[in-house]
């Protein structure tokens, strides 16, 4: 079961609650005016937390991508294959730059 400690409490023993929720697996809640404001939790539950959070992140940048497909599908609807082809390309050669910019990908020379 969690425990809960206030800051100062935290803050004057720190290294026991290390070692607790080391030990015990569990999670130390830290309280300021007695709120819960933060969690001290093992390390090895950190990597399962990322992993959680990617998952979401993915799953949320998904459902953009669905959205917008389905909304340019529907402005598609009255155009030529030529002009879907060019707009594709388009919004291809975007995405690409983006990813470019920001140092997410990179070409070889």
């Amino acid at each position: 079961m969690a425990k809960t400690v206030s800051v100062s409490e935290a803050r004057e023993q720190l290294g026991s609650y290390v070692r607790w929720s080391k030990d015990n697996r569990d999670y130390v809640i830290i309280e300021v005016r007695g709120k819960a404001e933060a969690a001290l939790i093992p390390y090895e539950e950190l990597a399962v937390l990322q992993a959680a959070h990617e998952a979401a992140r993915r799953r949320n940048a998904l459902a953009k991508l669905e959205a917008l497909a389905a909304q340019v599908n529907a402005q598609a609807a009255d155009l030529s294959d030529e002009e879907v082809e060019a707009l594709a390309d388009e919004v291809t050669r975007d995405a690409i730059q983006a990813l470019v910019d920001k140092g997410k990908i990179q070409f070889a020379d």
